[in-house]
């Protein structure tokens, strides 16, 4: 199924939303000197990347249609 213009463009807007906190998480993960904190962020920004790409693929298939 197609996505609308307003839907597309809220996937856009996802997107650049997901790879800000991507950006975020690793920093923080970076500057964290607790492990336990570090592994959480660490794993917040790879879960958040799982989500960009899902994002992606939306992106993909609605500009294919």
């Amino acid at each position: 199924m197609a996505l609308t213009a307003k839907e597309l463009m809220l996937v856009q807007d996802n997107i650049k939303m997901t790879q800000n906190t991507i950006r975020f998480m690793e920093g923080c993960a970076e500057l964290a000197s607790d492990a336990q904190v570090k592994s959480v962020c660490q794993q917040m920004a790879q879960d958040h990347q799982s989500d960009l790409q899902t994002f992606i693929k939306h992106i993909n298939t609605a500009t294919m249609q």
